[in-house]
């Protein structure tokens, strides 16, 4: 199931990633990606401090009604990031976890099914894009990619996968892999990704969360950057 296209009425999407340095320098980030056509962003606490970001996702609300806004608090867990979200802003619409405790090694999902619970407490409507074989969290062979795609199915709106390491290329092979154990559910890819590469990817993936490759330095977004990957996603 393609959430993304139901959502965005367009796959794939870029979805930029705003490190809120300062809240004046996010929010003309967020103009820039806005003034672009872009449908949505990411907001994440690397930066701000957890509250002044969920300050600055309600003013971004205020501002841009139509924007789509997602969130990463580094330090929750998926289903306090979202429960936080909620008590603080009422609604949020995207969660994004760099861990959504997907282990291949275990038949039940614990860690997974509590974020399930949450969302149904709070009769959560928003995407939830879940981390697996992410960056800096548990390692995933090659072998159980496959696995671990199926595994997550049911408890995610999105897989998100990444690069070994921020900025870092993901290998087309283990995209690959992921989407053939995920069948038609939606993939997002949050690394490395340029108006180079991400011809290779669209095959296989349906939203690119992109921080670094679009910046002119660290939380503040590049229209150009922006405007050559957008160009790249259209014509790959």
């Amino acid at each position: 199931m393609n959430r993304i296209a139901d959502v965005f009425g367009t796959s794939p999407v870029l979805l930029p990633v705003v490190h809120p340095i300062g809240r004046e320098e996010a929010l003309a980030s967020i103009r820039i990606a806005h003034d672009l056509g872009v449908r949505g962003v990411f907001l994440i606490d690397q930066g701000m401090v957890e509250r002044d970001v969920l300050l600055l996702m309600h003013e971004v609300r205020e501002r841009y009604p139509s924007l789509w806004i997602g969130l990463n608090l580094l330090s929750r867990t998926p289903e306090r990031a979202l429960a936080i979200a909620i008590a603080t802003c009422g609604f949020v619409d995207g969660i994004w976890s760099d861990d959504a405790g997907i282990d291949v090694h275990v038949a039940k999902q614990s860690r997974a099914e509590a974020f399930l619970a949450t969302r149904r407490a709070h009769a959560w409507t928003g995407l939830y894009f879940g981390g697996v074989a992410f960056k800096y969290q548990r390692e995933v062979l090659f072998v159980d990619l496959g696995f671990a795609a199926a595994a997550a199915d049911p408890y995610m709106d999105v897989l998100c996968t990444s690069g070994p390491g921020t900025g870092q290329v993901a290998d087309v092979e283990k995209v690959r892999a992921l989407r053939a154990g995920l069948g038609d559910h939606a993939m997002a890819l949050a690394s490395g990704v340029t108006p180079e590469n991400v011809k290779n990817y669209l095959p296989y993936v349906q939203a690119f969360l992109v921080g670094t490759g679009i910046e002119e330095r660290l939380g503040v977004l590049d229209p150009a950057k922006i405007k050559a990957l957008l160009r790249a996603m259209e014509c790959g």
